[in-house]
């Protein structure tokens, strides 16, 4: 329905505190705007960062992107700072719970490819996982009454 998966950029904390360079924006596919505006919060979509939110490639052009924080993890605009990895663990808790509830196939249509591409990124920083996880055992998740509503059913 969405095409292939299409991994979020994940920004290693390292990088992330100089993405407000030019240079540091440019190698990650940034703009240095974008980028400043994603240190200061601003393009925070509830899990991951968007490097533009009205070029999503689920909403027509030039609207602000209605799936989010649903379809993220599917977007070529999602943009991870390790930092957002509790809650992205926490996303992961949710969807497990999700397979328990809905059908196989209505699982795997609905989360099935978020699920796939959750583990992707985690492999991909899997020596930041522990601690990720750690800090997910203290938070909570809250996603918009609409997602659960639409995505949980």
């Amino acid at each position: 329905m969405f095409g292939q998966i299409t991994r979020p950029l994940l920004i290693p904390a390292e990088a992330e505190e100089h993405l407000t360079k030019p240079a540091v924006a440019q190698a990650a596919g940034l703009d240095a705007h974008s980028a400043h505006e994603m240190r200061q919060g601003q393009l925070d979509m509830g899990l991951v960062n968007c490097r533009d939110p009205y070029t999503s490639p689920y909403t027509p052009a030039g609207k602000a992107c209605h799936v989010a924080p649903a379809m993220c993890m599917l977007c070529r605009n999602a943009v991870v700072f390790t930092s957002q990895l509790p809650r992205l663990v926490l996303l992961a808790e949710h969807i497990e719970v999700m397979r328990h509830r809905l059908p196989p196939a209505s699982w795997q249509a609905v989360w099935g490819r978020q699920a796939a591409a959750l583990t992707e990124l985690f492999d991909e920083c899997a020596h930041l996982m522990p601690a990720a996880r750690e800090q997910a055992a203290r938070m909570r998740l809250d996603l918009p009454l609409g997602m659960r509503t639409e995505y949980d059913r």
